[in-house]
This record gives C-alpha cells, sequence and structure tokens, in this order.
C-alpha cells in the first residue's frame, strides 16, 4: 500500500495537470472542482479511517473525525468504495457543516447570496472529491496487484 506521501504527491500532480489543462483551454468553471481534489486529497481521504495523515491535518477539529475513525473498517467498502466511501465521507462533513452554515446565516456572518452561489459549485466540487479518492483507491489496489507474490516455503 502507498505511503501518504505518495498519495498526496500523486494526487498533486493529477490536480495541477487539470488546472494546467483548464487553464490552457480556458474553461471558467475549473475552479470548484480543482479545490474539490484539493481537498479530497489533503482532508477528505479514504484513508480518514485510520489515525493517517489526513486525519492529522485537522489539527484540534480531528476530534470530530474519531467516530468515523472508530466506525469504519480500513480498506472497507464503507470507506475505500468507488462512491460510496465519497458520500459517507461527505454525509458526515455535511452533518457538522450544515449546522454552522445556518448558525452563520442566523449571525449574519454569511449572506444567502453567498452560499446559494457555493450550492451552485457543490456538484463539480463533490466531483473534485471523487476524483481525488478515485486516485487514491486506484493507487491502493495497483499496489496490490503489482506487489510480487510471497513464496511459500516447501516443508521437507
Amino acid at each position: 500500500m502507498p505511503s501518504g506521501n505518495v498519495h498526496d504527491t500523486v494526487n498533486t500532480v493529477a490536480l495541477t495537470g487539470y488546472v494546467a489543462y483548464s487553464v490552457a483551454t480556458q474553461q471558467t468553471d475549473w475552479l470548484p472542482t480543482a479545490i474539490g481534489i484539493a481537498v479530497g486529497t489533503l482532508w477528505l481521504s479514504p484513508d480518514l479511517d485510520l489515525k493517517s495523515e489526513p486525519y492529522y491535518r485537522f489539527g484540534p477539529f480531528r476530534v470530530l473525525w474519531m467516530p468515523y475513525v472508530k466506525i469504519m473498517p480500513h480498506r472497507s467498502i464503507w470507506s475505500h468504495g468507488l462512491i460510496i466511501g465519497d458520500i459517507i465521507r461527505l454525509l458526515y462533513s455535511a452533518a457538522i457543516l450544515i449546522p454552522l452554515l445556518f448558525l452563520s446565516l442566523y449571525f449574519q456572518v454569511l449572506d444567502s447570496a453567498t452560499i446559494d452561489s457555493w450550492f451552485a459549485s457543490l456538484p463539480a466540487f463533490v466531483v473534485g472529491i471523487m476524483v481525488a479518492s478515485t486516485i487514491h483507491i486506484l493507487l491502493d489496489y495497483s499496489s496490490s496487484w503489482f506487489r510480487p507474490k510471497k513464496r511459500k516455503k516447501r516443508r521437507r
């Protein structure tokens, strides 16, 4: 299984390639997807089911992820499954962020127009997160496929 640094490096190269391509082809709506790839790489990684680098990047807020770490079996379909793992991590994040969003509206920290623009960008952001986790999962499984098999010693 690749280390966290390998995952970060490969995803960062993919992000750089995506941004370079988007800018070169004069795309206008690439930023939410690029932010999604960055967030999916650095924070909402499939390895949040461990006390891993993405877990520690949350700093003091990592305690909010402790139930997720305790509940999720590592490399299960629930954490490393394509789409399902992303949906679970996004719903878990939403359970934390939506109350904060309502509080920011109530105390007028944010206005509804700002939040509406965020929600308009949400599908592209989610696609970015899914791209990052897909790369992560493919790296995990490809390292298992190409790892030399251990030979069993013959008993005499």
